[in-house]
């Protein structure tokens, strides 16, 4: 069976190493991200399967529909819908106090609304193929961070956005099991990505103290990398995995 992929926040760290392994298993493959000079990069850097890429606000359901469209018009159908963009937004935030409401709804949407937004628009090709496979991106910060702020910096709002997506992951699934389509949820723990990423760069800027204290928590003693979240797509995405659905699994080294 032809595959055909669209993955949001293609240009980070997660996002390459996902796209890199959907091309190697044979997917025609949709980078969706709003940075154009990164995901036009990201793009060039796969070879040996039909690879676009669509510059857009994960936001803007005008956008979304686009992207989606573009990626229906260049594959003839979408099976596959990786929703890894998101983030705590731009401000870093101590308490509640803090989040003014621009802020709390911008992650609301970069994280939920963005999500729903791509499901909704991928549905109706995957129930007539009758076969899908949806994987939305969580985090461990959906069961709540003690002490200050690290490397997420809207974590309230973060946490409750992630937390939100564990819930549209699990009723999302009992809706369009009977479709032959799966949503799952990858939670992961720390991932660093190489060098000059932007949690990568978070991380490395915290003191050596800090970095080891959020490093104790891992049982595995490491963060995580970024080609550990894309195995676990690569799996979750196979027709191998057709009986799991509704599952919010952790990638995160023993972490929870």
């Amino acid at each position: 069976m032809e595959r055909a992929a669209i993955v949001t926040g293609a240009a980070g760290a997660i996002g390459r190493a996902t796209i890199a392994r959907l091309a190697a298993a044979g997917f025609g493959i949709m980078l969706v991200d709003r940075d154009g000079d990164a995901v036009k990069e990201a793009a060039g850097g796969i070879a040996g399967t039909a690879v676009h890429s669509c510059v857009a606000d994960v936001t803007s359901p005008g956008d979304v529909k686009r992207a989606v469209d573009q990626a229906i018009a260049s594959f003839g159908t979408v099976d596959t819908l990786i929703n890894i963009a998101g983030g705590g937004g731009p401000k870093k935030t101590l308490g509640i106090e803090d989040i003014d409401l621009d802020l709390w709804n911008h992650v609301m949407a970069l994280n939920v609304t963005s999500t729903f937004l791509f499901s909704q628009a991928v549905m109706a090709g995957m129930t007539k193929k009758g076969f899908g496979r949806i994987i939305n991106f969580s985090s461990i910060l959906a069961f709540g961070e003690k002490g200050p702020p690290t490397t997420v910096p809207g974590r309230l709002a973060y946490a409750t956005a992630k937390a939100a997506l564990i819930g549209l992951t699990a009723q999302l699934a009992k809706d369009v099991g009977k479709n032959g389509i799966t949503v799952n949820c990858i939670v992961p723990g720390l991932i660093l990505g190489q060098p000059g990423t932007r949690v990568r760069g978070r991380f490395d800027a915290l003191p050596d103290h800090e970095q080891a204290r959020m490093l104790e928590g891992y049982p595995l003693g490491r963060a995580g990398s970024s080609e550990d979240v894309a195995a676990a797509v690569e799996f979750l995405v196979s027709e191998g995995a057709g009986y799991i659905s509704g599952v919010a699994l952790p990638v995160d080294g023993a972490y929870l």
